[in-house]
């Protein structure tokens, strides 16, 4: 049975089990769908065709073949060897299982095929090389972790060679004039956005909270609009020419994903790479994306975010005005004096150095003309650091500095 007909059977079915609502049918995978209500969505995934009921999901190969678990299963009873990659070494098979379920860290928390053999979860990282029996040619072909983990979950029973003989065919009938042309359907982006939300608005509740719990909302990024310099590492500026979406479907697993579209060009673009400016220190620095600050009151930079996690970082203005840092009562005293004396104390230097084979670096405190000052008190920290070692380094980094800069 091709795709066409695979679409036929469900829209009839829908329309035959309309008639009769006590009707319930049991799924291929083991689970009750008691809702037959279609909600004509369907996505091209890899190659293979997906149907969305209310609770129910259905998968069609490449084939236009339901995925079901007898397939599943055929595709791993047709694996005959397995062996380490690293030293070629065979690994007797003793057991093999699928299992329907989420993966613990996945962002989508939607039910997958996952194979355990020998009672261990096979992964993408696995090492392994798969050896198995092609369920089309009956001919042995073998694979990575990867390949093999994605035939079971998108029900592919051919292997590659078969796939090379139906990509080559389908090119050879298109290149025949009597082969019928279409003309793809090209939407804009308004178009798609809107269908966007409203295909949002069908998956569980579930998942658009998680989805909005990880993902600004319109209202946070007009938060965070004011400390935002630009995206892209500077390379798109003009923020008042820009909307922010906050979802927008996507082709891959993540489905949705928040974009910027640029309402003078027609183009849209993530919102990755933001150039900030740093609310305690106002610093100019570059965060990896926007979706770490959702819940953040304060914009801080890599700097200040460590600090006042641990060293409680607090901000103040010298006599220019300029914004200077300090941690203890000593050092505010400090700053205090210079202001009643009217010297102007700004912010040190921060010079990089190695300890131990790991990169540092180190924030001198002040900084008055040509003089570098560092304020420390007999604290249990300074202590442990003068023992191992790391205040020496320290010292010895930033006398190579004054020779560098004098």
């Amino acid at each position: 049975m091709n795709l066409q007909e695979q679409i036929s059977r469900i829209k009839s079915m829908m329309g035959l089990i309309a008639e009769d609502n006590n009707n319930t049918r049991r799924t291929d995978i083991g689970r009750t769908m008691d809702t037959f209500t279609f909600d004509d969505l369907y996505d091209e995934l890899l190659g293979s065709t997906y149907f969305k009921f209310q609770d129910y999901d259905i998968w069609f190969g490449s084939d236009g073949e339901e995925i079901t678990d007898d397939l599943t299963n055929k595709i791993l009873d047709s694996l005959t060897e397995l062996r380490n990659k690293n030293d070629n070494s065979i690994i007797p098979i003793t057991t093999k299982t699928l299992k329907f379920e989420s993966s613990m860290y996945s962002s989508t928390k939607e039910n997958i095929w996952h194979v355990f053999i020998n009672g261990n979860k096979i992964k993408k990282s696995s090492e392994y090389v798969f050896t198995y029996n092609c369920l089309h040619s009956k001919k042995p072909n073998s694979c990575a972790s990867t390949q093999f983990l994605r035939k079971i979950r998108q029900g592919k029973p051919q292997c590659f060679q078969c796939n090379n003989i139906n990509l080559n065919s389908l090119s050879e009938n298109k290149l025949r004039k009597d082969y019928p042309k279409t003309k793809p359907v090209v939407k804009s982006y308004r178009e798609i956005v809107e269908e966007s939300k409203t295909e949002f608005e069908t998956y569980p509740d579930q998942y658009k909270n998680s989805y909005l719990l990880s993902h600004l909302s319109t209202e946070d990024y007009n938060r965070i609009l004011p400390k935002i310099q630009s995206f892209g590492s500077g390379k798109y500026t003009d923020l008042n020419d820009y909307e922010y979406w906050p979802i927008y479907k996507v082709n891959n697993q993540m489905k949705f994903s928040h974009v910027l579209y640029n309402t003078k060009t027609d183009t849209i673009f993530k919102a990755d790479q933001p150039i900030l400016k740093c609310d305690s220190c106002e610093r100019v620095w570059r965060a990896k994306t926007l979706d770490q600050f959702k819940n953040n009151y304060k914009i801080l930079c890599t700097d200040c975010t460590l600090c006042n996690r641990t060293f409680k970082l607090r901000p103040m203005k010298n006599i220019n005005n300029q914004i200077i840092m300090y941690q203890s009562k000593l050092e505010l005293k400090f700053i205090e004096w210079c202001a009643s004396q009217n010297i102007l104390v700004t912010n040190g230097p921060s010079v990089e150095y190695v300890f131990n084979e790991k990169s540092r670096k180190y924030r001198v405190d002040f900084q008055i003309n040509d003089c570098l000052i560092e304020i420390k008190d007999f604290h249990i920290w300074h202590r442990n650091q003068v023992e191992s070692g790391l205040w020496q380094a320290k010292v010895d980094v930033v006398e190579k500095y004054i020779a560098q800069i004098s």
